[in-house]
């Protein structure tokens, strides 16, 4: 089963990147995997979507932590390939977690990734 949603601006920043220097892309992916690896655990400690909405509640009303395990929060990052940055998500079913509970982007990027990797690159742009 597939993610369903707009990877439009992902597709964008991935093209954009592709039009930087090598060398420039090699540091902005080196520094940004670690980057997003912490918003990204950063807004799942917190319990809410990477977008910074709060997570629904149980049936009970208590927030839903989603560490019945803990694996996919200590699975969950970022690698770098290259110039590129892929997700590694762990166990199989964390892949539902994104769409049901926003622990990755699924559609546009968020604002605090668009910032953070701007930030990225205009340090490492001469």
């Amino acid at each position: 089963m597939a993610l369903r949603g707009d990877i439009s601006s992902l597709k964008r920043l991935k093209a954009h990147l592709r039009q930087l220097p090598l060398s420039l892309a090699h540091d902005v992916a080196r520094r940004g995997a670690p980057a997003m690896t912490a918003l990204t655990l950063d807004a799942f400690n917190a319990a809410r979507s990477v977008y910074g909405e709060a997570r629904p509640r149980s049936r009970s009303g208590r927030v839903l932590s989603l560490r019945k395990t803990g694996e996919t929060a200590r699975e969950l990052r970022f690698v770098v390939q290259g110039t590129v940055i892929r997700c590694i998500l762990g166990p199989k079913y964390a892949r539902y977690l994104v769409g049901k509970y926003g622990i990755l982007p699924n559609g546009a990027l968020p604002v605090a990734w668009s910032r953070k990797l701007s930030a990225l690159v205009s340090e490492a742009a001469p």
